[in-house]
């Protein structure tokens, strides 16, 4: 293990060495490490490093054979060539499809470095953009391959020069630089809430908008960022040498990177933070006493010394602007003495012969005043990273865990740390409108993990309906515009809707819930209807369908499959071709499947069904484990088997091989989720009567054996019509399987005990149409069982 002493010192030579001409180095080098050749060695190895690095962004590339400009990419002319580099280059482009004119900028991966890991930083840098919504990052419009099979994407064109060259060619005052830096600090803060570390924050990579009085950034060039991961980010430099590993494989730029990345360290939001310091200390000129701390505290060497989030550090700005005292500068009662005057200066000149009669009271209020000082400090970093753990949890830790076979338990456990954080986060005092939409957006996500049974949950219904209650009192009491939490109330409407519908088993309260989610969306005008107000429509249109099929409105289904598809269209470009869409695509076909089911229609549901299959099951190769995916793909399934069964008996086997596939692996995933385990009952109930009909008698038995104890088990934890029913059509299903296999005792056995079940129903005048429909064949059987007579072959119970 490596001296921390001796890499710091390493690190800081290094970085000296950087400011020195390279003709030079070599004597400097040889100066600075005299009697010293272990660390003159590991100089040259971060050199070698080094030149690796600039390997791996292109810059060894700079004087290759140059690419002619091509006349247009995609829907876009080429008007101008804007850049080139090692990666690729970068053209202006306008689009000249006839619709609309649009000026973009296109990044084009460079032709023959077309490596699986440069494929993978591109994607990646696509995705991640597509999810940054921010006025001070980048947009992504589009993207796609050249006609040559190069990558690329469309971007938000940016008016706008690097940062340093803005500063030397503008010489804007010290508050107009402080003030752009607090804006490439709200960029980053932002990816930051999104989990997404830059690690390449350069002057290059910010770009400065606008003219004077109203400057804007871009923050620009996110090909390396990453989840805010520390372990994934430890793991995936396994098997390299520890002082090259960062280096050699992520690309970086000397004297901004963290020193954690040239040594292969973990790589969070503070090595953000580092380059944030850096570019303050390039950008602000001066040496005052204040600017100078906090420079050196966000780039202190070890990142626990540094501002704990990007939000700190902007803080710390602030207080310098504002004539605050700076946390960064530690200091006593005179410096926190020396802030109070400066920033009351009139009112203590006015007073300065009351204050001499007042020196020991002022000296107890400013002890006092450093003391709320600090732990206000404190507190802020406390609430931040609060905040930013609440939404790692739900939203990227547990989307990783479920898809993960025997990660119940920690999940669960996972679930109740978020609860806390969450009330911590909504009852807090420092909660702002802004933060109470983050935070009824998290009791939605926690609500839908623990039990909204339109998706795999937990099976924690009670929780789960109190956490979107919550949610729902943030949202209607906020006071921003509506426009901006409709989407999420709309949603929280939607879940409630599923909870009632199949947790509570109400209907009335159901439909009213989802009526009402439509109403919310409708009241924001088209202008601003965005990302989340058309997923979040989305949601509200599959729910519909899920109370369409409870409700048995075959048109409404047929209908609300096609609005589904059709609103498709209203999406951007990009996302009409992403998973999203494709998602919706699918379930519409699935529903479409259903209404033939229903109808009789059974070509038609075949049809759909397979359709909506093969889409399910290209999504799940995209994202395997995925619980969503899973339990789609097996109900389809399931009920393409219901539809093909005896009309295509081959086909009706392959839909009962995938249904039984995808429930296994879903109850694998969510073994306490009541809707998942009832549709993997439900299938092996269809494969036990599918066993029967082709003769392998003994073990449909076997088979539908097990789905009567589940359903007996389930009737006893519940006294509930939808339970009785369930165990009485489960036993029929039994007794017509006995009867194939000319078992009588057995048959005789179901038959008595459907008999009870249906009894026990009709006393609380719970018995429904499907299962009433058998009471007389039940009773003249069981009085044939009486008499010891043969008993009457029933029809396979679908």
């Amino acid at each position: 293990m490596s001296d921390p002493a001796f890499e710091r010192r390493a690190i800081q030579l290094y970085e000296a060495m950087l400011d020195v001409p390279e003709a030079e180095r070599d004597a400097w080098l040889a100066r600075e490490t005299d009697g010293d050749p272990a660390l003159a060695a590991r100089l040259e190895a971060m050199r070698e490093a080094g030149r690796l690095a600039a390997l791996s962004t292109g810059a060894a590339l700079d004087h290759a054979e140059e690419e002619p400009v091509p006349a247009r990419i995609g829907a876009y002319r080429i008007t101008d060539l804007i850049g080139r580099g090692g990666m690729g280059a970068v053209y202006r482009g306008e689009r000249d499809t006839g619709d609309f004119s649009h000026v973009v900028a296109i990044k084009v991966i460079r032709s023959g470095l077309l490596s699986p890991a440069l494929i993978e930083r591109f994607g990646r840098e696509r995705a991640i953009l597509a999810r940054l919504h921010h006025p001070g990052i980048a947009q992504l419009h589009d993207g796609g391959e050249t006609e040559s099979g190069s990558p690329f994407i469309v971007m938000e064109f940016v008016e706008g020069r690097p940062l340093l060259r803005w500063a030397e060619e503008e010489a804007p005052s010290r508050a107009e630089r402080l003030a752009v830096f607090a804006l490439i600090c709200d960029a980053v803060a932002f990816a930051h809430r999104n989990l997404v570390v830059h690690r390449d924050l350069t002057p290059s990579n910010v770009l400065v908008t606008g003219d004077t009085g109203r400057w804007g950034v871009k923050l620009i060039d996110f090909g390396i960022a990453r989840p805010a991961d520390v372990v994934a980010d430890a793991l995936s430099t396994r098997g390299t040498p520890p002082e090259r590993a960062s280096i050699v494989s992520l690309s970086l730029t000397p004297g901004y990177a963290a020193p954690e990345r040239m040594v292969a360290g973990p790589v969070t939001t503070a090595a953000d933070v580092f380059s944030l310091g850096r570019l303050l200390d390039a950008l602000v000129p001066g040496a005052d006493s204040e600017l100078r701390a906090i420079v050196a505290r966000a780039t202190a060497a070890d990142p626990q010394a540094r501002y704990p989030t990007v939000e700190a550090l902007a803080e710390d700005v602030a207080r310098m602007v504002d004539g605050r005292p700076v946390a960064a500068m530690g200091g006593g009662a005179g410096y926190h003495l020396g802030r109070f005057l400066r920033r009351h200066r009139l009112p203590v000149f006015a007073g300065a012969a009351a204050l001499l009669a007042l020196v020991a009271a002022l000296a107890l209020t400013l002890a006092a005043y450093r003391r709320a000082e600090t732990a206000r400090e404190a507190e802020a970093a406390r609430f931040a990273e609060l905040r930013s753990l609440a939404g790692f949890m739900l939203f990227d830790l547990n989307g990783r865990l479920s898809r993960v076979v025997g990660t119940i338990d920690a999940r669960e456990r996972l679930a109740a740390r978020a609860q806390r954080y969450l009330g911590a986060l909504a009852g807090s005092s420092a909660t702002t409108p802004a933060l109470g939409l983050e935070a009824a957006r998290g009791f939605i996500a926690l609500a839908t993990i623990q039990g909204v049974p339109s998706e795999p949950n937990l099976g924690q219904y009670e929780p789960a309906r109190a956490n979107l209650a919550r949610a729902m009192r943030l949202l209607e009491g906020s006071p921003l515009p509506r426009a901006q939490v409709a989407p999420d109330l709309a949603l929280a409407l939607a879940r409630m809707a599923m909870l009632e519908a199949h947790g509570a088993h109400d209907t009335k309260r159901a439909n009213a819930a989802l009526a009402r989610a439509e109403r919310v969306l409708s009241d924001v005008a088209a202008s601003e209807r965005g990302t989340r107000w058309l997923r979040a429509r989305s949601e509200v249109r599959r729910s519909q369908l899920d109370m369409a099929v409870l409700d048995q409105d075959v048109p409404g289904i047929g209908r609300l499959a096609d609005r589904l598809e059709r609103e498709i269209g209203d999406w951007p470009a990009e996302a009409r071709k992403g998973f999203a869409a494709e998602f919706d695509r699918a379930v519409a076909d699935h529903y479409r499947g259903i209404a033939g089911y229903f109808t009789d229609a059974l070509a038609e549901s075949i049809r759909r069904t397979r359709a909506a299959d093969a889409r399910f099951a290209a999504l799940e190769r995209a994202r395997p484990g995925d619980p969503l995916l899973l339990y789609f793909r097996a109900f389809n399934a399931y009920i393409g088997y219901g539809s093909a069964e005896g009309a295509d008996d081959a086909q009706a086997l392959r839909f009962l091989a995938a249904a039984r596939a995808a429930s296994d692996r879903l109850a694998q995933l969510e073994p306490r989720d009541r809707t998942v385990l009832l549709l993997a009952v439900k299938i092996r109930a269809a494969e036990a009567q599918s066993l029967s009909e082709r003769g392998r008698h003994n073990e449909a038995v076997a088979l539908q054996k097990d789905v009567v104890a589940f359903h007996t088990a389930q009737a006893k934890r519940q006294s509930s019509d939808s339970a009785g029913n369930q165990l009485t059509t489960a036993q029929l299903i039994l007794a017509n399987i006995a009867i194939r296999a000319r078992d009588r005792a057995l048959a005789c056995e179901a038959t008595r005990a459907a008999n009870r079940a249906l009894a026990d129903l009709d006393r609380k005048g719970g018995a429904m149409g499907f299962v009433a429909t058998y009471r007389t064949r039940l009773a003249a059987n069981q009085a044939r069982c009486a008499r010891s007579e043969p008993v009457a072959t029933m029809e396979t119970i679908a």
